[in-house]
C-alpha cells in the first residue's frame, strides 16, 4: 500500500497555487494583457464570418448604394447639362440639393425609396460651398411631412456624434428637426454597431437631440413596416455584430471553387507558412450599387434593385467613396470599405435577420467563475497526487533502475496524452463559438483565453514524485 506524505507545507502550497491561478487567470480575463484574448477572438470570428460568407451566400437585399466619387464628379460637371457646378470635392450645397432632388423626384410614386440615408456631414457651414439655407429648404421640400398623405421618402443626414456633433448653426440651417439626423460615428463599442448612439456630448448645450437612431436603424424604421412585418423589437436599442456575407452568385460565391482554396490557406496561414486569403469583390455585395454619374442619366425606377417588383419597399443610401477622406473601415471579407457600405451592410443584416441579429455577448462573468472551479479541480487533483509516495519496498531487493527508453517512453506518452486534450479543447471551443455565432446569434467575448490558461495547466507537471520520504 502506498504510504501517504503528511508534510503541513503541502496544503499551504496547494492553497497558495490555487491562489496565484485565479489571479492569474482573472488578471488575464478582465485586464487583456498586451490584447491578446481580443486579437485572439478577432481573429477566430474574421476566419469564421468570412467562411460563413461562402458557405451561406445571401439573396439581393432592397438597399441601393449611390456613391460619389472623383470620376462621377469631373464627368458631371463638364456634361452639356452642367449637373454640378463644383469639379471636384467638396460640393457646393448647391450640388447637394440637386443630388437629394434626383433622388427622390423618381416619377411614378411607386419608383421612389421609402427612405434616403445622406452620409455627408455638413459639421458647420462653409462660406466657400454657398448658401446652406438654401440646402435647408430642398429638404423641407423633399422630406416627408407629417399628414402630406403623400408617399414621399424620409430622408436622413449624417449627424455626427459624440466626437463631431453637427454645430447649431448647421443644425438650424438645414431646418432644425432632430427627426432628420442619424448618428453616424459612435465611440466605445468597438467593431459592434450600436442601433442607438449619442449625437453630441451630454454637457453639450447645442439644440440637437442628446440620441439618434444609427444610420442602419434610421433606414429599417421605414423599410420594415413597409414590408409588412412586426417591427416593435426595434426600439430595444442594442449593437450588432456585423455579419460581412455575399451575393448569391456564381461569379461571388461559387462554395466549391472559393471555400476548399480559402480553407487550405488558412491551415497554411496558421502553421506560419503562408498569407491571409485574398479579399472579396466589393461589387458581390448584395445590395445595388450604383455610380453618382449614372445617377442623372438613368429612367425612372432606375434607383429600384433589379430583383425587386414595381412598387416593393427600398432604401438609398449615398455617400463618398474617396479614399482621401479617410472615410473607410476594415473588414473581415472585403478588407476596407468606404463607410457608406457599413451603414448598407447593416441594413442587410436587420432586414434579412430582424432581431436575430448577431448580437455582442460578453461572457467575463460567467469564464471568471468557469477558471475558479478549473483551477480548483486541477489544484486538488495535483495535491492528492503530490500526497501520495513510492510503495514500501518489499525485500532486501530494490527495484530496478528504469532505463533511459523507460523514462523517455513513459514521458512522451504523457506529452501526447496532454497534447491531445490540448487539441480536443481548441476544436471544442472553437465548435462551441461556432455554435453560438451561427445558431444562437451571439458573438462571444472573454472567453478564448481558455485555451492558453487550461494549456498551461495541463503542461505542468502533476503526477505523483516517486519518491519516499526522507
Amino acid at each position: 500500500m502506498p504510504r501517504t506524505d503528511s508534510r503541513p507545507y503541502h496544503h499551504i502550497e496547494a492553497l497558495l497555487q490555487f491562489i496565484g491561478l485565479v489571479f492569474l487567470g482573472l488578471w488575464v480575463i478582465w485586464a487583456d494583457p498586451f490584447g491578446l484574448s481580443t486579437a485572439s477572438e478577432k481573429a477566430l470570428a474574421t476566419d469564421i464570418s468570412r467562411s460563413r460568407a461562402y458557405v451561406s451566400p445571401v439573396d439581393p437585399a432592397p438597399i441601393t448604394v449611390v456613391s460619389i466619387d472623383y470620376p462621377s464628379i469631373e464627368a458631371l460637371h463638364e456634361a452639356d447639362a452642367a449637373y454640378l457646378e463644383a469639379d471636384d470635392w467638396p460640393l457646393s450645397y448647391r450640388d447637394h440639393a440637386r443630388i437629394l432632388s434626383r433622388l427622390v423626384s423618381a416619377g411614378d410614386p411607386d419608383d421612389a425609396p421609402v427612405a434616403v440615408f445622406y452620409d455627408i456631414f455638413f459639421e458647420r457651414p462653409r462660406a466657400a460651398s454657398g448658401d446652406m439655407a438654401a440646402l435647408g429648404r430642398v429638404l423641407a421640400r423633399i422630406s416627408d411631412p407629417p399628414g402630406s398623405g403623400e408617399r414621399r421618402p424620409a430622408v436622413y443626414l449624417a449627424g455626427g456624434g459624440v466626437q463631431m456633433p453637427l454645430s447649431a448653426e448647421s443644425f438650424d440651417l438645414l431646418g432644425g428637426r432632430g427627426s432628420m439626423l442619424a448618428t453616424a460615428a459612435w465611440q466605445d463599442h468597438g467593431d459592434y454597431y450600436p442601433l442607438w448612439a449619442p449625437l453630441r456630448p451630454d454637457d453639450d448645450a447645442s439644440p440637437l437631440p442628446a440620441t439618434g437612431p444609427s444610420a442602419a436603424l434610421a433606414l429599417y424604421r421605414h423599410l420594415c413596416p413597409a414590408q409588412g412585418k412586426d417591427c416593435d423589437w426595434l426600439e430595444d436599442g442594442g449593437a450588432m455584430s456585423l455579419q460581412w456575407v455575399m451575393r448569391d452568385d456564381p461569379a461571388c460565391s461559387d462554395r466549391w471553387t472559393h471555400l476548399p482554396g480559402y480553407v487550405i490557406k488558412t491551415v497554411l496561414r496558421y502553421a506560419g507558412a503562408g498569407d491571409p486569403p485574398g479579399a472579396a469583390d466589393p461589387h458581390c455585395m448584395p445590395f445595388h450599387q450604383v455610380r453618382l454619374q449614372d445617377l442623372f442619366a438613368m429612367p425612372a425606377g432606375g434607383l429600384r434593385p433589379p430583383h425587386l417588383p414595381k412598387g416593393a419597399p427600398y432604401v438609398v443610401l449615398v455617400g463618398a467613396v474617396m479614399p482621401s477622406l479617410n472615410d473607410y473601415h476594415d473588414t473581415p471579407l472585403y478588407e476596407k470599405v468606404a463607410g457608406v457600405y457599413l451603414h448598407a451592410m447593416a441594413v442587410e443584416n436587420l432586414n434579412r435577420m430582424d432581431s436575430d441579429f448577431l448580437r455582442e455577448q460578453n461572457i467575463r462573468g460567467v469564464s471568471s467563475v468557469l477558471w475558479v472551479l478549473i483551477a480548483l479541480f486541477v489544484c486538488l487533483r495535483r495535491h492528492r497526487a503530490r500526497r501520495r509516495t513510492a510503495p514500501a519496498s518489499a525485500g532486501p531487493a530494490a527495484p530496478p533502475e528504469p532505463t533511459f527508453r523507460d523514462i523517455a517512453g513513459r514521458r512522451l506518452r504523457a506529452l501526447g496524452s496532454r497534447a491531445g486534450w490540448v487539441l480536443l479543447m481548441i476544436v471544442l471551443i472553437t465548435l462551441i463559438y461556432l455554435f453560438c455565432y451561427s445558431v444562437l446569434d451571439i458573438a462571444l467575448e472573454g472567453w478564448l483565453f481558455m485555451i492558453g490558461l487550461v494549456s498551461l495547466l495541463l503542461f505542468s507537471k502533476d503526477e505523483p514524485t516517486d519518491r519516499p520520504d526522507p
